[in-house]
């Protein structure tokens, strides 16, 4: 067995060992955190972009903003009527132009050149930056919502993300995280076999590792939900209620928590 490597979340060693997941060598932390041996991983988008059709379908512009994406923006609402919303590794776009449809001023921050180059050319109505983290453009304590929808689960470093994230809001502002919920039975049933055990993911949360690692980055959660699948499936919406009653039944395979700033 190889060294227990120190947990990206709390610096203690390592506790157990999950298993090997593709290029991850999965690790359990005492604090509850699972993650990848930054040692061994190797990040399989480190010499090609996302969005290159190679890897992803092709979008068609201009982009539909579907069901999925407004009730995104609906967990925001129950917090943050209106303000600057910063669609923190934003892809293509969809959630910022929820946002922006909602009476938000929205902006993408996301790294693949060819989600912003074709964002910026069919979507000006929203603000589009390119890169990993929040360029110094961006003003502390500027922006009243920051939203992660499928990206801390991304990040070698989510602690120094999340410091950003803490510098770039405004006092009392708003921070929605969503990643797979490693606390799901579905997750128990299939091991690591799971749907969301993917090359790259670095990190997999359960709500009380989520809120523990967020909480120490200066934040309070508020709320937390649960969705059964990353999409809502708009051609069956009928499925929708049987989803939340296997949600409610812990069958819920993703995780999304509302936190805030202190206002002091």
């Amino acid at each position: 067995m190889s060294a227990a490597p120190k947990c990206p979340a709390c610096d203690a060693s390592a506790v157990a060992e999950v298993g090997r997941a593709g290029v991850c060598d999965l690790w359990r932390c005492s604090c509850g955190f699972v993650f990848a041996d930054r040692a061994t991983w190797r990040d399989p988008y480190s010499n090609r972009d996302y969005y290159d059709p190679a890897n992803q379908p092709a979008e068609e512009y201009p982009l539909r903003i579907t069901t999925t994406e407004r009730d995104r923006i609906a967990s925001v609402r129950r917090f943050v009527q209106s303000g600057r919303l910063l669609d923190f590794g934003g892809g293509i776009g969809k959630t910022a132009l929820a946002g922006h449809a909602a009476g938000f001023s929205a902006i993408v921050l996301e790294d693949s050149h060819k989600a912003v180059s074709d964002g910026k050319a069919h979507h000006p109505e929203i603000e589009w930056l390119e890169g990993k983290t929040i360029p110094d453009s961006i003003e502390d304590s500027s922006l009243d919502v920051i939203t992660l929808f499928h990206v801390l689960e991304h990040l070698p470093d989510p602690r120094a993300a999340l410091s950003q994230l803490h510098r770039k809001l405004r006092p009392g502002g708003l921070l929605v995280v969503e990643v797979p919920n490693w606390g799901s039975h579905m997750r128990w049933l299939h091991g690591l076999r799971w749907q969301f055990v993917l090359d790259h993911h670095l990190n997999h949360f359960t709500a009380a590792s989520l809120t523990s690692l967020v909480e120490k980055a200066g934040f309070s959660r508020c709320a937390v939900e649960f969705r059964r699948t990353f999409a809502i499936n708009e051609a069956q919406m009928w499925k929708e209620p049987l989803k939340k009653l296997l949600c409610f039944l812990g069958f819920g395979d993703i995780l999304r928590c509302a936190f805030r700033k202190s206002a002091a």
